[in-house]
């Protein structure tokens, strides 16, 4: 199986490819002549607190090496509200080359997984994937998205891509206030194959990141970045923007997880790295309405010593966001240091856990 994932781009209404685009949904559709199998994917919420859809496609690699061409792909999705104008996305990728007497395994497939951010409303789903021997596959299928009890962050009826969403930045028009977040860049559950961070691992705290900076609304934060595992701080600044978050996003994604160097062997344990992190964040801290670590449960083990307590008594509403996949309150060294400052501590089993935790962590909710 050869896994992709990839982001669909909107089509703008004045780019040459429109009308192309829009030429492939009008008329009857042709019949099928690329075996594929196209998998939907029901609206779900993220960490982000948009609701996403999307799809799974699934083509047999035998029926891509008939002529010896590397197999091209383009992709088109034209997602229609209710009532609305239609909204088109596209994509293309390719595929390496299949020598001449190269074997393919038996039940081989390319999987590709993309999607899209919609607001509350109804919507019809039109899919085309086409390959470069004029070869196709189509599905329809309609989705409903419910608001639900989380205020949504996009307005009814309204598309857009995945990494449309991209950060615009802290508040500009909201009372003035700082946070000192501290994130751990580690996978979301243990897994012994891993060697970097999955994208999914990534993309989960950095929107859970961005997220909890607009819920709050906070106009400034300093951001600390922390690998625990070798017992590293990978990033760290006073004044989080756009750009930040690209050198963040690029710090979590070289995190090893791979090899733990004889230095961290030698070095200091988890708790004194504790220490370490905790007198990082003190002058921070100093000036901010509170103090959130956010990130994975499951690791960072060790014990609260005299001059971690007194490190974390100095801090300002202490919060742990703790993301996890099973149920239980987060019981590691992080959750024991904001415990002996009197924080909260949060277990984010969904994202409706996020959003409720948000709440508490607001300077307006002191």
């Amino acid at each position: 199986m050869i896994a992709l994932l990839l982001a669909q781009f909107l089509v703008a209404p004045d780019a040459r490819s429109m009308q192309t685009v829009r030429k492939i949904f009008e008329g009857t559709p042709p019949k099928n002549t690329l075996v594929c199998e196209i998998e939907t994917i029901a609206p779900r919420l993220g960490f982000s607190l948009l609701h996403w859809s999307g799809f799974n496609l699934n083509v047999p690699v035998k029926q891509l090496s008939l002529d010896g061409r590397a197999p091209e792909f383009a992709l088109t999705i034209e997602v229609t509200p209710k009532g609305g104008q239609p909204v088109y996305l596209g994509e293309r990728f390719a595929l390496q080359k299949i020598l001449e007497g190269q074997t393919v395994p038996k039940g081989a497939a390319v999987s590709y997984t993309g999607g899209y951010y919609i607001g509350p409303g109804e919507y019809r789903i039109r899919f085309y994937a086409g390959d470069n021997r004029n070869k196709e596959c189509r599905k329809t299928w309609n989705i409903k998205v419910n608001a639900g009890k989380i205020p949504p962050r996009m307005e009814p009826n309204q598309v857009t891509a995945v990494g449309g969403e991209r950060w615009r930045g802290l508040s500009k028009d909201a009372p003035a206030s700082r946070l000192t977040v501290i994130m751990e860049a580690a996978p979301l559950s243990p897994r012994r194959s891993m060697v970097r961070l999955s994208s999914y691992d990534r993309s989960v705290l950095l929107a859970s990141l961005t997220t909890l900076l607009d819920q709050t609304k906070t106009t400034a934060a300093t951001v600390i970045a922390v690998d625990p595992r070798n017992r590293k701080i990978i990033y760290s600044t006073d004044n989080f923007t756009p750009r930040e978050l690209g050198r963040l996003a690029r710090a979590v994604a070289q995190v090893n997880l791979g090899v733990v160097s004889l230095e961290t062997l030698r070095g200091p344990n988890a708790t004194d790295f504790m220490e370490t992190v905790l007198a990082t964040a003190q002058d921070s801290a100093a000036k901010s309405e509170a103090v959130v670590f956010l990130g994975p449960v499951w690791g960072w083990h060790g014990k609260v010593t005299p001059k971690i307590r007194e490190l974390a008594q100095a801090l300002p509403r202490p919060h742990y966001l703790g993301l996890t996949r099973f149920p239980g309150m987060p019981d590691n060294l992080v959750a024991q240091v904001v415990k002996s400052a009197n924080g909260k501590v949060k277990q984010l089993l969904t994202p409706a856990d996020f959003a409720k935790a948000l709440e508490k962590v607001a300077p307006a909710a002191k």
